[in-house]
């Protein structure tokens, strides 16, 4: 459902003012070498829970795409139109015979994104207009019944459950057996959800994007975190309405990009979890710069293969021991060859009421560049990864990837110990057809955060901080792996389309926390099923069960704990 107001035409009396703009952009970051177009069709993000993503692995498992750029996301519309018009063309050039699911997909994103694709010369769109709204873009509904209570992750205050690790942290779990969901958190007992978007473009400029969620609990089991201190559990309430996503772009070319508002990012390869940012916590207030579709930069930096950058500053919540603290972070993601890329993220805490601040430009760039890491004369805390993801043509098209990172809690002097020591890592393997119709995939994913040091000699661990009590997290929420620290997980998941619309899935995790600094080691075994139909083309539902049993439970030994999780979730798109 949308409206649209305007001319036919692109010309317009704004029309110059447009390409006056994108031509001052363009010159000014010097970065528009290699782009597909001179001029950005706006476009909003692609929530991170969309088909469109699986959609794309599908077709990247049958070598139809082979520019994406899959360790930043959200993409925007805009760049999921590029890819499945790479898919296209990959299609028209070999004449390729596509299994029915390939196909099934093409044709989905056909419909779906014809606006975009018709900008990238596949098909025919309507003339962009002065004015299109769409009041009621998507929505969605979802029931979960959880029964279990949220682990927590303490090392402050007289709590201690990594006795032999150094820094401080006070953040917990939020649904038991349900990560990395916007920072939704759901409480014991039945809870219903409600969301819907809406969106717009104006000008050839600007676009935007609101997301409100009504939520209803049986119980206010939910969190803890109040002013930095563990408080009584059900401090929120049985009801709750906010925002959990909305934003303006300011988009003049395909090079730049100006995003203002909350969203969720998530940087590196990692499925389950990713060491610098997930969506595990709730979405960031923000303001980010970026280039929505990957360029080629020019002279010799044109042998790196598609580029793309991201930088933003987020201001954290009130709820900590120095309130609206300032996260900023910085992500570069290259391609060298069409089979592997390359990325590299961080991100800095500083700030906040009552902590010593930067106060020049070059302050702000020490922050950022490492220069006087644990040295510069205000509170900070780092956290930063390496990652690559490998395809690999010759078995069916599998993909290696990984990612590498260390984090600073204000003792480390160096850059070389900020990398190389107390290092977590995350090591996976997608294969997204172990069958030729490509209806049946497999991943295994092996992530380790375990600090390998000496108990008792104040090292570090992940997410903490010696100076932010609160350590790396959002509302109580980590904004990395949700693992937490000083842990290992493995996870494998397979998945079978018995139709081209409906598809199963299970998988099968064991954690381990506190395994190293801990004040004694707490076992995870848990594991899920789920069921996704698509009833009609614009109209999904899910279905998922999981199960979870923890042997000393907070790392309190002898104490266990069975987890149980029902989720059905039904999807609208229009």
């Amino acid at each position: 459902m949308s409206f649209r107001f305007g001319y036919g035409s692109r010309r317009s009396k704004s029309a110059g003012c447009r390409i006056a703009v994108a031509a001052v952009m363009v010159v000014f970051f010097g970065l528009a070498s290699g782009m597909p177009s001179a001029f950005a069709y706006p476009s909003n993000n692609v929530p991170l829970d969309n088909w469109a993503y699986e959609g794309l692995d599908k077709l990247a498992g049958f070598g139809l795409i082979r520019s994406d750029v899959y360790g930043m996301r959200p993409y925007t519309r805009l760049e999921v139109a590029r890819l499945v018009g790479e898919a296209l063309d990959t299609q028209k050039k070999e004449k390729l015979k596509l299994p029915s699911l390939i196909q099934y997909y093409l044709d989905k994103f056909t419909a779906e994104y014809k606006q975009e694709l018709a900008y990238y010369g596949h098909g025919k769109g309507e003339p962009p207009a002065e004015l299109s709204v769409k009041p009621l873009d998507s929505a969605a509904e979802t029931y979960v019944n959880s029964q279990g209570t949220p682990q927590t992750f303490l090392n402050t205050n007289g709590v201690h459950q990594y006795p032999y690790g150094n820094g401080s942290l006070v953040g917990y779990e939020g649904t038991p057996l349900l990560p990395n969901n916007q920072g939704i958190v759901y409480g014991k007992g039945s809870n219903l959800a409600f969301q819907f978007a809406s969106s717009f473009e104006a000008l050839g400029l600007f676009s935007g994007y609101v997301e409100p969620i009504f939520l209803l609990r049986q119980n206010s089991s939910d969190g803890f975190v109040t002013g930095g201190t563990p408080s009584v559990v059900g401090s929120y309430g049985t009801s709750y309405v906010d925002l959990l996503a909305g934003y303006l772009k300011f988009s003049p070319t395909n090079s730049f990009e100006l995003e203002i508002g909350r969203d969720s990012l998530w940087w590196g390869q990692g499925y389950t979890g990713s060491l610098v940012l997930t969506d595990n916590a709730p979405p960031l207030d923000m303001i980010k710069i970026a280039n929505p579709v990957p360029m080629i930069l020019p002279w010799y930096f044109s042998y790196l293969g598609p580029f793309q950058y991201s930088l933003f500053c987020a201001r954290m919540d009130a709820d900590r021991d120095f309130p609206n603290s300032l996260l900023a972070g910085e992500r570069v993601d290259f391609k060298p060859t069409p089979n592997l890329e390359l990325g590299a993220s961080q991100t800095v805490l500083f700030g906040g009421q009552g902590s010593p601040s930067p106060e020049t430009a070059l302050n702000y760039f020490e922050l950022m560049s490492f220069y006087k890491l644990g040295g510069a004369g205000y509170p900070e805390s780092h956290e930063a990864a390496f990652d690559f993801r490998y395809t690999m043509p010759e078995l069916w098209d599998s993909q290696l990837y990984g990612e590498w990172g260390g984090a600073d809690t204000g003792f480390k002097p160096s850059i070389r110990e900020f990398l190389f020591q107390d290092i977590g890592y995350i090591l996976g393997l997608y294969m997204p057809r172990i069958t030729p119709d490509g209806k049946s995939d497999l991943r295994l994913e092996y992530t380790d955060d375990v600090n390998e040091g000496f108990p008792g000699t104040n090292d570090r661990l992940w997410y903490t901080n010696s100076i932010y009590v609160t350590g790396y997290t959002y509302n109580g929420l980590l904004m990395g792996d949700p693992i937490g620290p000083d842990a290992r997980q493995g996870f494998i998941r397979t998945t079978r389309y018995i139709y081209n619309d409906l598809k199963i899935g299970a998988d099968l995790t064991y954690t381990q926390r506190g395994a190293n600094m801990g004040r004694c080691i707490s076992g995870e075994l848990a594991m899920g099923a789920d069921v996704t139909y698509d009833v009609t083309s614009s109209v999904s539902t899910m279905m998922r069960y999981a199960w979870g049993e923890i042997r000393n439970f907070d790392q309190e030994s002898g104490v266990n704990q069975l987890d149980n999780l029902f989720m059905l979730q039904v999807k609208y798109d229009y």
